[in-house]
């Protein structure tokens, strides 16, 4: 099995469940890696065995030269495809630029080349006492991240 039809495989399998890949490899030692996800909600164990059996019947026998690992991205796996942008908008995330800065909010808008982060603070009034809600919007280019990751609170 190639690396393009492996991809074609997954992305077939992938179809039905109305999910997406976020990472699909065959190394030179014939271990295929795949992470998977919903376009909504999160995948289950179910639909993880579907992938990994569709991988193994397309191999037949050969199936036992190969080391087959199917999961999720996990939680804390930075962003790889525009999927899991289009996913994840109006959740909170953790963005790292290029030139080393973090910044956190809720990702509001992503078009394919940017994404804007929003950011709820408060500020003091600027009559009177006391504080009250500002949002702020920044657009961010892709090519100035260099990773974003959903922002887990426990």
């Amino acid at each position: 099995m190639t690396q393009h039809e492996l991809q074609q495989l997954v992305d077939t399998t992938l179809q039905g469940l109305d999910a997406f890949a976020v990472e699909v490899s065959l190394s030179a030692a014939n271990d295929i890696k795949v992470h998977a996800d919903l376009n909504e909600g999160h995948i289950t164990l179910a639909q993880i065995k579907t992938i990994s059996r569709a991988i193994e019947s397309a191999l037949g026998e050969a199936s036992e030269n190969y080391a087959i690992e199917v999961s999720s991205p996990g939680m804390f796996t930075p962003f790889k495809v525009d999927a899991q942008y289009r996913k994840n908008l109006g959740r909170e995330v953790v963005v790292k630029l290029l030139d080393g800065q973090k910044d956190k909010g809720k990702l509001a808008a992503f078009d394919g080349t940017s994404i804007t982060l929003e950011r709820t603070e408060r500020v003091p009034k600027t009559v009177g006492k006391g504080k009250m809600d500002q949002t702020t919007q920044t657009q961010i280019p892709l090519a100035e991240l260099s990773s974003i990751t959903l922002d887990f609170k426990f």
